[in-house]
Order: C-alpha cells, then sequence, then structure tokens
C-alpha cells in the first residue's frame, strides 16, 4: 500500500506522517503540498497493482481537495485509490459532498491520531496490509 498526504500546512504534514509512520500504516508516505502536483505524482507512477490511501485536506492553493478529487475522476485512474479527507472543516455541507466521491471512505476531524489510524487499518480495503 501506498500513503499519501496532500496538505498545504507544514505542521500539519510534519505530525501526520510521524502519525503514520510510528503506527506502522506506512513507513514512507509521500508528501505533496496541493493536488496538482499529487495528480502529476499519480499520472507518472500509478500502479494498478497497488492500494494507495491519500489522505486530502480540503482547503489548499493551487488546486484544493474538492478539485482533486475532480481531476482524479477525470483522469479516470484508480478502482484502487481511496481517499480519506483529513480536514478542520465541520461544516456538514463539505461532509455530505464528501461522501458523494465513490473514493472518499471516511472524513476525519484534523488531527490524524493512533486511534483514527487504527481504525482506518481495520477498512476492508486497507486490513489485508497490516
Amino acid at each position: 500500500m501506498e500513503t499519501l498526504i496532500v496538505d498545504d500546512d507544514e505542521m500539519t504534514v510534519f505530525l501526520h506522517r510521524v502519525f503514520i509512520t510510528q503506527n506502522n500504516f506506512d513507513l514512507h508516505p509521500h508528501v505533496f503540498y496541493h493536488g496538482k502536483s499529487t495528480i502529476e505524482y499519480l499520472k507518472e507512477n500509478y500502479d494498478p497493482q497497488k492500494v494507495y490511501c491519500i489522505f486530502l485536506d480540503i482547503n489548499m492553493p493551487i488546486m484544493d481537495g474538492w478539485e482533486f478529487l475532480e481531476a482524479l475522476n477525470k483522469e479516470n485512474i484508480g478502482g484502487n485509490i481511496w481517499v480519506v479527507m483529513l480536514t478542520s472543516s465541520i461544516n456538514p455541507v463539505d461532509k455530505q459532498k464528501a461522501d458523494s466521491y465513490k473514493q472518499v471512505l471516511e472524513y476525519i476531524e484534523k488531527p490524524l491520531n493512533e486511534s483514527k489510524l487504527n481504525s482506518l487499518k481495520e477498512n476492508k480495503h486497507f486490513k489485508k496490509h497490516f
């Protein structure tokens, strides 16, 4: 499994990387600071044999989380790319919008923690990787 952290806040990225590695979710997560660089990475490196977990923030410059999801659908890559919306937004409209994307497995409020990661490890799309 390959893990991608997509967030424009360096401190948040640092903390999430620490949680992800210390909890053995992924020892080498990839980091991106906006959706556009993430799409470009996936277009160049996508492997249909891998499972991808993308921790995606909503509010970012250049390409935000919603624009990323739209671009992902337009590129038509990945029935094996799963998105965890990891955001500070508590707006119910954002949660409803996230639920409308088939790739979005979870909508989680920041910060990431051990309990949230352990719950994700039990998800049917990820469980066999742990």
